[in-house]
Formats: structure tokens, sequence, C-alpha cells
């Protein structure tokens, strides 16, 4: 009579090996298509109901007017013929000269911190005051040395954006900014209206012009 070779003693551990090796892959195959199926089904659910996005939007509105910056115009100039107002938190500054206004991006060229405004930004950089006083379209009586200072690494701005000091590479950008019906600003980060390269000290031209609310598209470097 023929011996069974599962009957063996090596027949039934070899049995129960195979068994076992059936077993653990039906297994994981199981929990291979359990976490498809969980995947699968947040992701639907995430295309179902959308989050909103913390970060900021690129077109906003300032807090502040169009009469709070110029003072109001008289002859078509302002009454406030200089001055600077900041949203920080949404990193642009609105600066009126006796050219018109611009709006500087304020990201750090060098590893794109928020720098500061000050009405000092020469001191402890050997740069003279009168320097920075000389930057922007400004008469003599209206200049100041103010500009930005970035707290992370040291970099220096001039009021027109423009490095001078620290590792910062280039100028800040300048975005495109315009008069809403309701008399505020509308700041659009996404559009740049002036950017310059290292190297590039030259100040851009581009205004929003006081008398007329319109922008005199000298666009530089975009």
């Amino acid at each position: 009579m023929a011996l069974n070779p599962y009957e063996t003693p090596r027949g039934k551990m070899r049995a129960r090996a195979e068994a076992t090796r059936r077993q653990f892959l039906m297994i994981m195959g199981g929990l291979a298509a359990a976490g498809a199926s969980l995947f699968g089904g947040i992701e639907v659910l995430k295309f179902m109901f959308p989050q909103a996005s913390g970060n900021a939007p690129a077109l906003f509105k300032t807090s502040f007017t169009f009469a709070a910056l110029t003072g109001g115009v008289v002859s078509g100039k302002a009454v406030t013929p200089v001055n600077v107002l900041s949203e920080t938190d949404k990193r642009v500054t609105v600066v009126l000269d006796d050219a018109g206004i611009y709006a500087v991006y304020l990201v750090c060229t060098h590893l794109g911190c928020t720098p500061n405004y000050v009405t000092d930004v020469t001191t402890g950089s050997g740069v003279a005051p009168t320097v920075a006083e000389a930057r922007g379209v400004r008469t003599a009586s209206q200049r100041l040395p103010n500009g930005w200072a970035c707290p992370c690494h040291g970099s220096r701005y001039f009021i027109d954006s423009t490095n001078f000091y620290g590792p910062a590479p280039r100028p800040m950008d300048w975005v495109n900014i315009e008069v809403t019906p309701d008399g505020f600003f509308a700041v659009d980060r996404g559009t740049l209206v002036a950017t310059r390269g290292p190297g590039d000290n030259t100040p851009p031209p581009w205004r929003l012009l006081v008398s007329t609310q319109k922008s005199n598209g000298k666009t530089y470097g975009v």
C-alpha cells in the first residue's frame, strides 16, 4: 500500500506551512485592498468638500483710502505730498511721493522675510543719510533717510526698494495698485509693475498718478 506523503511528519509540516503562507498572502492582499479603498474614499471626500486655502489672496483692498494717503487733491496735487502707509500683514507698503503712488511688495530678496519700514534706514550701515534722502521723487524739505530693514539678516532698502546693505541680492519688487470706486486701493500682488535684477539701482518710473488716479504705464523690467 502506497504511503501518502502528506501523512508523514514532514508532509504535515509542509502542508501547514503552505496553508500559513496562503493565509498570510490573503491577509496582506486584503489589507492592501482595504488601504486602497480607504485612500480613494478620502480623496473623493476631499474633492466633494474642498477646503479654503489659508494663504492670503493675491488681490486685496487696503484698509486705508486714497484720501487718507494723499490728504486730498488740490489742483491735481496731493495735499500731503509724501506719505507711507503699510499693510504689513499682507506684505505691502504704499508710498506716495511727488511723482505719484507705488506699492512695494515686502518680500526680502534674500530669504523672503518681511522687512520693516523705518524712518532711518542708514544707521550702522556705513551709508550716509543723504544717500537715502536722495532716493525717491521728493523735494529737499520732504526728504528722509527712510526705507526698509529686514529683521532676519539685516538687509536694508531705500524708499524706492533699492537694496544697499546686507545679503539681499536685488531690489524688492513693486506690484500693481489701483483706486477702487469706493476710494480705497486695490493691490494686486500677482501683477508686477517693476522688478530689477542684481546690481540694478535704477529708480522705477511707474506711478499711479494722483491727478487722474490712473497708471502712467511705465512698467520696469516686466
